[in-house]
């Protein structure tokens, strides 16, 4: 039986294990400025590297979703660890810039990928009520990462060379293999039958588990996903996420469709859309500004110390977005609306030559990383807000995906620029327009809803209509 706080190891687990997979994919910019002279390559190719990092650790997601459907989600966790840590083992003896785009690129990637995604959904399902703050402050992990690694990694560089300290940051990886053990998944599967019954009612109504283990936890107040209450009462959440939970055992006929059903939702293809346009803006903005800020007469612990202050605003806009977004009075729309426009509108302030200094350019990322935690700490709720909490793993995936499409995208996009150009300020107005651009196409979802109704039927229950019938 899980034990009644075993809700608050779930959100340390996921909190420790952002701290260390994002630490490490974000102390990539302090790399680039190495491997520019190691390897004597221009800013194009270096970027290339924490891009397909950072898109393949995002962009994985998909894959990840369905491994998690085979396997424990501990068990996805450790793999992953495991796969981490050697590919950063490996990468010290690495002599080509080619191999550093598969192993560290891809494999380690990967790994933390498939550390990352079962950690923020079980975060995420253990709460109900207070789920938005729950994985506020596990997606905080991330802020406490960019605030740490950057001056972890430049003391490390400084003392040991930077091979040498890859191999203290695959020490680091390692741990996670700790925090992996201590998830514990709570998921339980209907029968078909449940299924064949809410395609034959015209009207979705909630349903009680069947799970006596879920039962008794209800009864015991085993975390606030057991009180027996929905904390959204939107019909559309309620009606997508008990499709969503039906859906979970239909027949291998529905196979093919168990991912990509979360794209038949406007709202969610929106949603998908902004994630790809605001990460390739701030994909551009952390990989590229190490390099950036050297390049305007600054030293590496100066810009080493800015990225901190990212970090410190990441770390306090998380807790600040999941908190808001318990308020229910709150448009969690807007709130998320306003963080883009405003992270878009603060990377463009990078390039004028007034805020070139060290307090400045501080207290601008120090801005920046609050608007940036205030997005992360939101994307589980406004997931659910979408497609309900037993789509989460399937949505998130996909949504992973879209983030590392605008991750693997971005930075070498900009780092091109910049080798044309021959200045980086072009790249970081580009950025934060992609980032504004971002949030103005959320306001679709406000405007279809408003002038095209909903249909009676989801696309989600008609997919499996036909599959049923098929």
């Amino acid at each position: 039986m899980i034990p009644k706080w075993w809700c608050l190891m779930i959100v340390l687990s996921a909190f420790m294990i952002q701290v260390i997979s994002f630490g490490t994919a974000g102390a990539i910019g302090l790399y680039n400025i190495e491997f520019i002279e190691y390897f004597n390559v221009g800013a194009a190719e270096v970027s290339l590297i924490g891009s397909i990092n950072l898109g393949v650790f995002l962009g994985a997601g998909p894959f990840v979703s369905l491994l998690m459907r085979h396997m424990s989600y501990r068990r996805v966790a450790v793999i992953g660890s495991l796969l981490s840590t050697t590919s950063l083992l490996c990468v010290p003896f690495l002599d080509n810039i080619i191999y550093l785009y598969i192993i560290y690129g891809i494999f380690t990637g990967l790994g933390f990928a498939m550390v990352y995604l079962p950690s923020s959904v079980l975060a995420g399902m253990y709460f109900n009520k207070h789920r938005s703050l729950a994985t506020g402050v596990a997606t905080s992990g991330s802020g406490i990462g960019a605030v740490v690694f950057p001056l972890l990694v430049h003391s490390l560089i400084q003392y040991y060379g930077w091979k040498g300290s890859v191999f203290i940051l695959a020490g680091l990886s390692l741990q996670c293999i700790v925090f992996s053990a201590l998830l514990i998944p709570m998921n339980k599967k209907p029968n078909r039958e449940e299924l064949k019954s809410v395609l034959t009612n015209s009207n979705i109504h909630e349903k009680q588990t069947n799970n006596p283990e879920i039962d008794h936890m209800m009864t015991n107040g085993n975390c606030d996903n057991y009180n027996g209450h929905t904390s959204i009462s939107e019909k559309k959440v309620q009606e997508n996420d008990e499709v969503t939970k039906l859906m979970e055992n239909s027949e291998p006929a529905a196979e093919s469709l168990k991912h990509c059903y979360v794209l038949c939702d406007f709202s969610f293809l929106i949603f998908f859309i902004n994630n790809i346009l605001w990460n390739m803006g701030v994909a551009i903005s952390w990989i590229l500004a190490p390099e950036y800020f050297v390049s305007m007469g600054l030293t590496k612990g100066n810009a080493a110390t800015i990225l901190t202050f990212g970090g410190v605003g990441c770390f306090i806009g998380c807790i600040i977005g999941g908190g808001l977004g318990n308020i229910q009075s709150l448009s969690r729309l807007s709130m998320y609306i306003s963080w883009n426009i405003a992270v878009g509108i603060l990377i463009m302030f990078l390039p004028f030559k007034i805020f070139q200094s060290v307090e400045i350019l501080s207290f601008i990322m120090f801005l920046n990383g609050l608007g940036f935690g205030g997005i992360l700490g939101l994307l589980v709720i406004f997931t659910v807000d979408l497609l309900g909490e037993k789509a989460l793993g399937d949505a998130f995936g996909y949504l992973m995906l879209s983030n590392g499409v605008g991750s693997i995208i971005g930075p070498p996009l900009g780092g091109a620029f910049k080798d044309y150009l021959g200045t980086y300020d072009p790249t970081f107005f580009f950025a934060g327009t992609l980032i504004i651009v971002a949030g103005l196409v959320m306001f679709l979802i406000p405007i279809r809803e408003k002038f095209v109704p909903r249909p009676t039927r989801t696309a989600v229950e008609l997919t499996i209509e036909v599959n049923l019938k098929t």
